[in-house]
């Protein structure tokens, strides 16, 4: 069995996922290969990649392929053109999963919208503002963004709130999400069918991301919790998504994220234990 992981060469890596499942697929047997983001090139009407070495491998001759985060945003949707004439079902998260899944306002709508906190989402300032100026406590953010940035609570006491939410519509959509009791959120992490693990988070302000300062905390789940993800892990699997955390503050449903999520080293240094054979296993 082969696994090639199409990732990006050049920047910070972000967390370790990509090496530390690259050499536990290795010690089940895989053959393993990494191929860059911005090596892609059709040549001779097959889809190849580089490695490291310069070695162009053929895309469709791999048994799995794993998309490790988006690669430069400028060739990101003509890079999933060519990923999309593969095989999907090869895929971990597949290239549908990561155009159309990684913005927060696809949680709105559909089967999962009635977990999610009341949600708003416009490119409209005065839509967003009008709704803060009706009352109530709001968490402002962009519709697809990361690590807790561009991040805040909003209140129509808020003497800056209009100059927030025309910061975060400068670009395009922004989105408002009614404040709810986040005290309790848990971080939950999915392989194919299966619940892997779980770890709390004990947050510093209105941001839950450990790269935003939350602590990461030892956390058992109930079983209404454990309810809720699996709804989620039977969503996300219809829709080509088979490696994911989803963050939970039960009852409400507040993120899943797909395209590289941090989890394996958090949960080993909190308990001591490297859960990234189960991972394998059930993505095998």
């Amino acid at each position: 069995m082969r696994i090639c992981f199409v990732a990006a060469f050049d920047g910070k890596r972000l967390n370790d996922n990509q090496e530390r499942l690259a050499n536990e697929f290795a010690n089940q047997g895989w053959s393993v290969e990494h191929v860059d983001h911005a090596s892609l090139e059709i040549i001779d009407n097959q889809l190849t990649g580089s490695d490291r070495n310069g070695v162009r491998h053929v895309l469709g001759q791999f048994d799995r392929i794993w998309i490790v985060g988006f690669g430069d945003q400028a060739t990101f949707l003509d890079r999933m053109q060519l990923l999309r004439t593969l095989n999907q079902s090869r895929f971990v998260n597949d290239v549908d999963a990561f155009v159309y899944l990684h913005g927060k306002p696809h949680l709105v709508l559909g089967d999962l919208g009635r977990h999610h906190p009341r949600t708003i989402v416009s490119a409209d300032a005065p839509t967003l503002l009008d709704a803060i100026e009706r009352g109530g406590s709001w968490i402002g953010k962009p519709t697809a963004g990361s690590f807790g940035r561009d991040v805040f609570t909003l209140t129509k006491t808020d003497s800056n709130h209009r100059a927030i939410v025309e910061h975060l519509t400068r670009f395009g959509f922004a989105m408002l999400q009614q404040q709810v009791d986040t005290r309790d959120e848990k971080r939950f992490l999915i392989a194919g069918a299966q619940v892997i693990g779980v770890y709390g988070k004990r947050h510093v302000d209105h941001r839950s991301n450990l790269a935003a300062g939350s602590v990461p905390t030892v956390a058992q789940a109930t079983s209404a919790e454990l309810g809720l993800v699996e709804t989620c892990v039977r969503w996300l699997n219809t829709r080509g998504v088979r490696f994911a955390t989803i963050d939970v503050a039960h009852p409400y449903l507040l993120d899943i994220n797909i395209a590289n999520p941090g989890w394996l080293a958090t949960y080993e240094e909190l308990t001591g234990c490297n859960l990234v054979d189960k991972v394998v296993q059930a993505l095998g």
